[in-house]
């Protein structure tokens, strides 16, 4: 009938109409976490900097450390101690500051979004009272400054929870307390959650010394760095692996004075005196002989201070042979790829040697060997004096706290934060590793989860000391459907993912992985693994991250 015939028109019209309306709004939402790279999209899901002349160098770095989860992690937790303690608010405190800016870049707008660092700035320029120049700077000399501002910190904050510890131990003790309570946990309890590496950027270089003639070796002597700076070959082009070998491998300098060889030479020449001198100056250089020999056998880089020595220019040279490793692995590996040319006549220029370097990278020997997984780059176009920085940045999803720009004090809920159920009979308690395996597996997995208790920080200290076999991490569904002592459990057919699900996750798992930001301060666009691979002629500063797994 033509009234039914209407009737069917006007609903279809409404169901168009009403499915518009849904894809309108919420499209924004969805776009996000889509995989899709049209123009459309490429500049939603990071947050940007606003440049206000000559800012790149500051913008990039920002960029890069906010890709760092690590970093993020450690700030989070530095800002909770600092906080508890109460002493570092009284002065500018850079690890906060930090923080909350890399808290803002981590947001996920709906729609286009850009932030000014000025806030961080203000914070950095009170801490060294003067102001940063908007000249063209060196991206490398910034990273260098608020690298080493926070490793100064940490070790601030470190001496100053020292002497609280010791503080509230003695006070304890004077009140007759037990002292299975006088633990760490018990004073600063998010210093369990920091974990056992301290400043993410910090390692530590030993470097040894051997002389090629008498194969007399000094005590090492170590030295840390927040920055790894390598030299760029003179070349067309070069790898990574090439440029860290040029740095550790052995270097062989002429013309050194070995301490070893000056007190051989000194006890020579005494000796050689003592058999035409006088009865009684003999027996004072057989005490200088008698002394020498005693520090040529303890360290002879210590001789006796008291007894002359031959001037350094009647001194023997030779040959030294100089060793240089990591001794302490950083858990953020920050490589500085020197590209400066120095000329004879005091000029400059830029070394434009192709570098090509990997995802993954793996260091040390092959009893300490070390992987670690790109997380960041910043590249650098133009001349040695001028140019302009941009920052590629790995698609991480993260649980909470680190997709929330102010995260939830220890006692609110967490949500991305794995339940993990502890008996009443005393079982063993999960390590650090394994929750950090835990949050790991929640990173991972492309499902929504649901807001889970946080864990309590008692529950990184074992029960168990005896027991050392690991217990398994906290899957998903473990950590999502935890019950209680004594409940029914489901049965294990019934929790096993099926094939298709597991290679579904695995298909979008990848895809993800190889999802980039490639931002230049207020221009976000879309980028792959490979076009952040490509990037050899330009590449500038790299950022490694430790994998869980090798620590």
């Amino acid at each position: 009938m033509p009234g039914d015939r209407n009737l069917t028109i006007v609903y279809a019209g409404a169901a168009s109409l009403v499915a518009i309306t849904l894809v309108y709004v919420f499209s924004p939402s969805f776009a996000i976490d889509s995989h899709s790279t049209s123009s459309s999209q490429r500049q939603k899901g990071v947050v940007g900097l606003i440049n206000t002349g000559n800012d790149c160098f500051i913008n990039s770095i920002l960029q890069a450390l906010a890709g760092l989860p690590e970093l993020r992690e450690y700030l989070i937790h530095r800002g909770r101690i600092a906080k508890e303690s109460g002493e570092f608010s009284k002065k500018p405190f850079l690890s906060e500051a930090l923080k909350n800016i890399l808290n803002n870049l981590n947001e996920k707008p709906i729609r286009r979004k850009v932030i000014s660092a000025r806030p961080f700035l203000i914070v950095l320029e009170a801490i060294f009272n003067q102001r940063i120049s908007r000249a063209q700077q060196d991206a490398h000399e910034f990273l260098q400054i608020v690298a080493e501002k926070l490793a100064q910190e940490y070790y601030t904050m470190e001496k100053f929870n020292k002497k609280e510890r010791e503080r509230k131990k003695i006070e304890a003790e004077e009140a007759g307390s037990n002292e299975q309570q006088l633990n760490g946990s018990q004073i600063w309890p998010e210093l369990d959650l920091i974990g056992e590496y301290g400043m993410p950027l910090e390692g530590t270089l030993e470097s040894e010394i051997e002389c090629m003639k008498c194969h007399f070796k000094t005590r090492p002597v170590q030295s840390k760095f927040v920055v790894m700076t390598l030299s760029v070959p003179l070349k067309t082009s070069a790898t990574l692996n090439d440029c860290i070998d040029g740095a550790f491998t052995m270097e062989y300098i002429d013309d050194f004075q070995c301490d070893k060889c000056r007190l051989q030479l000194a006890i020579t020449h005494y000796e050689a005196k003592s058999s035409t001198c006088k009865p009684r100056e003999r027996e004072m250089i057989q005490d200088y002989i008698f002394r020498l020999q005693q520090a040529l056998e303890i360290n002879p880089q210590s001789p006796p201070a008291d007894v002359p020595l031959p001037p350094s220019s009647t001194s023997t040279r030779s040959r030294i042979a100089k060793r240089t490793r990591m001794s302490t692995y950083p858990t953020v590996l920050a490589i500085h790829l020197s590209r400066s040319i120095y000329e004879h006549s005091l000029t400059s220029r830029k070394n434009v040697c192709k570098v090509s370097f990997p995802e993954n990278l793996s260091i040390g020997g092959l009893m300490d060997r070390r992987r670690y997984k790109l997380q960041c780059v910043v590249t650098h176009k133009g001349g040695h004096d001028s140019g302009h920085y941009e920052c590629f940045r790995r698609h991480n999803v993260w649980p909470a706290p680190f997709s929330t720009p102010h995260p939830p004090s220890p006692g609110d809920t967490m949500p991305g934060t794995p339940v993990i159920s502890v008996t009443s009979s005393g079982s063993a308690t999960p390590s650090i590793k394994e929750i950090s395996e835990a949050r790991d597996s929640i990173a991972e997995s492309n499902g929504s989860v649901s807001p889970i208790t946080p864990i309590s920080p008692s529950l990184s200290v074992p029960a168990q000391i005896g027991d050392e076999r690991p217990s398994p991490p906290p899957s998903i569904r473990t950590a999502t459907s935890a019950t209680p002592t004594g409940a029914e459990t489901p049965s294990p057919s019934s929790s096993s993912p099926t094939p298709s699900k597991v290679d579904g996750e695995r298909k979008r798992k990848k895809v993800k992985n190889n999802k980039w930001w490639r931002i230049s301060d207020e221009k976000i666009k879309e980028a792959k693994t490979d076009d952040v691979l490509s990037q050899q002629k330009e590449v500038y500063l790299l950022f490694y991250e430790r994998i869980r797994e090798d620590r």
